[in-house]
Formats: structure tokens, C-alpha cells, sequence
């Protein structure tokens, strides 16, 4: 797998497993706008930005 350390930005595989959510929940939270919209890299590849989810998590600790 490669390092995602020095990229600014996660995969939806790799966001679910940070989160300890399913994909389909991911894409569910996306869709109903209650989670960081995927950002397109290339034709066929979407990503979150690294910050965006930092600051989704961020807002959910603050808010329990």
C-alpha cells in the first residue's frame, strides 16, 4: 500500500479505515451532505483531501 503520509489527500478505502466505516456509509454521508465531498484526481479517481476529513473529525469530537 503506498504511504499516505506525504499525500495530501486519502483514498475511500483508506478513510474507512481510519473511521471504522463502511464505504457504503461513506458514500451514503457524502451523498446526503453530511460528510467531505470526494475531490476527481483523474477520470475514474476521486479522493478526500487529507484536511477535509481532519476537520470532519475534528467537528464530530466537538460536537459529543
Amino acid at each position: 500500500m503506498t504511504n499516505s503520509e506525504n499525500r495530501p489527500f486519502l483514498t475511500i478505502k483508506e478513510v474507512s479505515n481510519i473511521l471504522g466505516i463502511s464505504v457504503s456509509t461513506i458514500n451514503r454521508l457524502v451523498k446526503k451532505g453530511d460528510f467531505p465531498s470526494k475531490i476527481k484526481l483523474s477520470p475514474g479517481r476521486k479522493v478526500f483531501m487529507k484536511n477535509d476529513i481532519e476537520d470532519w473529525i475534528k467537528t464530530k469530537e466537538n460536537n459529543n
